[in-house]
């Protein structure tokens, strides 16, 4: 085997760097930041690792926290305009999901990747660095999108959908919550008000607190859930996320109400662009490098695709740069990312068709997966692997046939909705008993 330098020492980084190292590479990894500057980082985005991607982390002998909490099962509320609860969808995972804070990943990892023999290199790499690079290693690897190499790997229009951000971001670590009001929150829980905002409230591994859970909030821009611009501190951004709680999900206040952030700094707003880069890059001296995870393919966190996407990746790479004999060419190496897309593509196309409003179909589904813990199952196994939702989730006519297999016929699914409507005619009747009338409450 051969050299090779990573850059970045993130999720895409540390995973390769582990995986380049078992297969016998010579790997040098570049990173910005020591494994003490991690610890002492502010907080990180939220990476949930489902299934597959847990056990492939175990298989490199990165799992070094069997105390955290694994999420099991995943419960899901969907709620019409008017704040009724349209249904629930609650379900097993077929295998468990694990998010630990990336602070203890990635101080962890990359003291774990220097102990297994890798020589890890403190400081920044810009272009000029790459080019020094490319010319001593057998193959360059960028796995972050640092500002000093922004353009590096050019957008790739055949492959990205967006051009502007989807949805404003706000997330902050919380703890002091109070399970016994909401014991749905053992496990995964996602708040769903179409069109406006989707809460996820995630079992987490936090660096300070251990047991914790993370909040992430995708709120439609300009609307009316889209009210973090302004938020400066982790007090303020979970007094603003109460409110807003308060407002559109009032069945999850008395579980919020007491909680607080797990430390000053646990909390990340703004707005993502998704899109597709090429993954070479040509160097001013005529060079190449290959780009992996966020350096290539960024996805908005709606569908919790970030780090899964860039394990994945990862994955797929240590594997065929260990079976190829030759140089990495750049051809070869684009070839080999147009064969990884070939599955790879159902990652962002799953990412951004919950990005877009949901169809009839999909809300069938859903509905139909409010009755079905099976067909639930089956839904929830898209964030382990996107591809298994295509085309039975995004096409009307394989919606149909998938329903029709397990036996949901229209019939069926005429008296799941007839029963929806009935729940919401209740509930709209039970908030307009409650009003108060000429200044008295009525009981």
């Amino acid at each position: 085997m051969g050299t090779i330098a990573v850059i970045g020492a993130g999720q895409a980084g540390l995973v390769l760097t582990a995986a380049l190292l078992r297969a016998g590479w010579r790997v040098t990894l570049y990173s910005d930041r020591t494994a003490e500057d991690h610890l002492a980082d502010r907080g990180r985005p939220t990476a949930c690792l489902f299934g597959d991607q847990v056990e492939y982390e175990a298989e490199l002998g990165l799992d070094f926290w069997p105390e955290a909490s694994r999420m099991r099962r995943i419960h899901l509320d969907l709620f019409t305009d008017d704040h009724a609860l349209a249904f629930s969808v609650d379900a097993p995972l077929r295998k468990p999901a694990l998010a630990v804070d990336q602070r203890l990943k990635f101080s962890a990892g990359l003291r774990e990747v220097r102990r297994r023999g890798a020589e890890v290199v403190i400081g920044t790499v810009d272009v000029a660095g790459l080019d020094r690079l490319a010319a001593t290693h057998d193959l360059v690897v960028v796995t972050a999108g640092r500002k000093s190499l922004t353009g590096l790997f050019e957008r790739d229009p055949a492959r990205s959908v967006h051009s502007e951000p989807q949805r404003s971001l706000f997330m902050v670590n919380i703890h002091g919550y109070d399970v016994a009001a909401r014991p749905e929150h053992r496990e995964g829980v996602f708040s769903f008000l179409p069109g406006t905002l989707e809460v996820f409230w995630v079992p987490f591994h936090d660096k300070d607190v251990g047991e914790s859970r993370s909040v992430v909030v995708e709120a439609a821009p300009g609307g009316r859930a889209d009210v973090f611009q302004d938020v400066t501190s982790a007090d303020e951004g979970l007094d603003v996320l109460k409110s807003v709680v308060d407002e559109l999900f009032p069945h999850e206040s008395a579980f919020l109400r007491p909680a607080r952030p797990t430390s000053p700094v646990t909390w990340i707003k703004g707005r993502i662009v998704p899109e597709v880069r090429r993954p070479v890059a040509v160097l001013p001296s005529g060079r190449h490098v290959l780009g992996l995870g966020d350096a290539v393919v960024v996805n908005d966190p709606l569908a919790g695709q970030g780090a899964n996407n860039a394990t994945r990746m990862a994955r797929f790479f240590a594997e065929e740069l260990a079976a190829h004999r030759g140089p990495f060419s750049a051809p070869w190496l684009t070839e080999r990312f147009d064969e990884w897309w070939e599955h790879g593509c159902y990652t962002s196309d799953f990412s951004n068709g919950l990005l877009a409003p949901l169809t009839e179909e999909q809300k069938t589904v859903m509905l139909a997966a409010s009755r079905r813990e099976d067909i639930g199952e089956q839904l929830w196994e898209g964030f382990n692997d996107p591809a298994s939702l295509f085309p039975w989730f995004f096409d009307g006519e394989a919606t149909r046939e998938f329903l029709a297999r397990r036996n949901v016929g229209r019939l069926d699914v005429l008296r799941y909705k007839l029963g929806v409507g009935a729940n919401v005619l209740a509930q709209k009747a039970s908030r307009l008993f409650r009003r108060p009338v000429e200044g008295t409450a009525t009981p």
